[in-house]
């Protein structure tokens, strides 16, 4: 209920987001821009917007999925059909000789069901409202979750908070429309297309319709945030930290380390490819205590609870403990049963492990962290449940308590490498991107980038040619750049190369060591060619720097992540 009303709130939010300000003039424009007065129209727009933008959304999603084509693709289609209604505005009498030719009139008569002239009545606003909705789609940080996170894991409940959020989104957007109306109501010239006003408007659209598939709008974005009082983007990750997925109930205490009521575990759903063991269910396992651990191979947090899930394993597994590993990908790569069988081998894990490429088992879970642990008692019932890295000697307690046994801990207490000042875990792809400043803005597609000098604390900037998609940013010349301020002890990154080909990112440091670099990085120099996590950085203690990667063309990076 709590992501319904944050989903709300985002949409309307977003009209102030640096995105959609520059596109407001076409929302407000094309609801007073009619060959005679249409009240309707702004409804037409706004509509029609709600539906491009649903519709444009399910689309990314299936060819990200499926076919890889990048959003870049869709939003320069966009920006064409911007193009293609502004010049219908500058010279109208185009319009009306095609309407002629291909009998758009009489569609549109029969689409409102009315008699007499109506050019482009239905059909002009429709196609304003179509264009836009790529272009609204890269806006909010409540949307971007709800791509990335909710709509992978439940498609049900992703498209109820993609509709509410469009919901909130239009409902602000036609106000505006209906307020511009109102405005310019008595003023004959705006309605009439062959208008000067009408003219100019259609110059206009033209000119935001360039912007778009050149990439230039961003530039537009970049001087709107940086001159706003307010941002709105921030408004929405502080409502976004205060919801959470998770509805079992605590357990209350009695002297023990079980933190949840005995809830039925839910059954395994759509694992496959397992490694280490045949297919298992937990019907099968009644009268063991199961470990089920979610967790994906290029997750640091995930990497460092490794070792204790494995301890944990060798200590209890004769004694009736079995753990599940449940691989539920991150990045598209993670999908490869092929990486996750090699991860599993060089991580020497020997507990079965299977892959939740639909996020099925991870849903069934109601959970949303890399790593979470669901522990199950003997008789099928969650009984303890640990989300993130942390609280490993009371997991172990936990998992004696339900084996009956009283011994020595495997794991002594442990602090977590994380302090509250440490740079968060940052994604570089379009989806989850934050932090970026530089020139122009973060979008996708292939550009070229400039960097700025003087870096704020936990930002990053680019240089040289990228091209950028909703996972990652890939490198496209051998002198591509990316700096990053951060606070931190160790500096990890999630990095590829194109066609699993070994080349070599250098990593720099000012004023470093030898000793600077991580245990992937040795002077500096980290060889990529799997798809993985690499350590790149490792200085004596936690403090400030500046990471700066130099990276060949057909390197990946998604993410980095931080430890001190």
């Amino acid at each position: 209920m709590l992501l319904l009303i944050i989903s709300l709130i985002a949409g309307a939010l977003t009209i102030l987001a640096p995105c959609v300000l520059p596109l407001l003039p076409v929302i407000i424009g094309g609801s007073i821009t009619g060959a005679v007065p249409d009240k309707r129209r702004p409804y037409i727009i706004t509509a029609a917007l709600a539906v491009s933008i649903i519709g444009f959304t399910l689309l990314l999603k299936v060819s990200t999925l499926l076919i890889e084509l990048s959003p870049a693709v869709l939003t320069a289609l966009s920006g064409g059909l911007l193009v293609a209604l502004g010049a219908v505005m500058v010279i109208p009498e185009a319009w009306e000789k095609l309407m002629l030719v291909l009998r758009l009139q009489a569609a549109s008569d029969q689409l409102l069901n009315r008699s007499g002239r109506t050019h482009g009545r239905v059909l002009g606003p429709v196609l304003i409202g179509a264009a836009l909705g790529p272009v609204f789609t890269s806006c909010s940080p409540t949307y971007a979750f709800i791509l990335a996170s909710v709509l992978p894991r439940n498609l049900t409940s992703g498209l109820l908070y993609l509709i509410v959020y469009t919901l909130g989104l239009v409902a602000t957007l036609l106000a505006a429309a209906l307020i511009g109306r109102r405005l310019t109501a008595r003023l004959g010239w705006a309605v009439n297309t062959h208008s000067l006003f009408r003219r100019l408007f259609g110059i206009l659209v033209i000119i935001i319709g360039v912007a778009v598939i050149t990439g230039r709008e961003t530039a537009a974005e970049v001087w709107i945030a940086n001159h706003l009082p307010f941002d709105e983007a921030k408004i929405e990750q502080a409502l976004l930290t205060t919801q959470t997925n998770h509805t079992l109930t605590p357990k209350a205490s009695s002297g023990g380390v079980l933190n949840v009521s005995p809830t039925p575990a839910p059954a395994f759903v759509g694992l496959t490819n397992w490694i280490n063991s045949p297919p298992l269910t937990l019907a099968q396992l009644r009268g063991k205590v199961v470990l089920v651990d979610f967790w994906t191979y290029s997750c640091i947090n995930c990497l460092r609870t490794l070792p204790y899930v494995e301890k944990w394993y060798t200590a209890y597994h004769n004694q009736g403990l079995v753990i599940i590993g449940v691989s539920t990908p991150e990045f598209a790569f993670e999908h490869d049963p092929a990486n996750v069988a090699a991860a599993v081998k060089k991580d020497s894990i020997l507990y079965p492990v299977a892959l939740d490429n639909d996020y099925d088992t991870w849903n069934a879970y109601d959970n949303d962290s890399w790593p979470a642990d669901y522990l199950i008692d003997k008789q099928g019932d969650i009984r303890y449940v640990s989300l993130g890295e942390g609280d490993y000697p009371t997991t172990e307690k936990a998992i004696q308590q339900l084996l009956g046994l009283n011994q020595t801990l495997t794991t002594p207490a442990s602090n977590v490498p994380i302090t509250a000042q440490q740079t968060p875990e940052t994604y570089f792809g379009t989806n989850r991107d934050s932090g970026f400043v530089g020139s122009p803005g973060l979008a996708d597609g292939a550009t070229t980038y400039h960097a700025i000098s003087n870096l704020g604390s936990n930002e990053w900037t680019l240089s040289g040619g990228w091209q950028v998609a909703s996972q990652a940013l890939t490198s496209n010349s051998n002198n591509s750049k990316l700096m990053f301020s951060v606070n931190a002890k160790d500096v990890y990154m999630v990095a590829g190369s194109s066609g699993s080909q070994a080349r070599t990112v250098t990593v720099g440091l000012p004023g470093s060591n030898a000793g600077d670099f991580g245990a992937d990085a040795p002077g500096g120099r980290a060889t990529v060619s799997g798809s993985r996590l690499y350590h790149i950085v490792s200085l004596p203690q936690f403090g400030a720097t500046t990471v700066t990667l130099t990276v060949p063309a057909g390197v990946s990076l998604y993410t980095f992540t931080f430890g001190s």
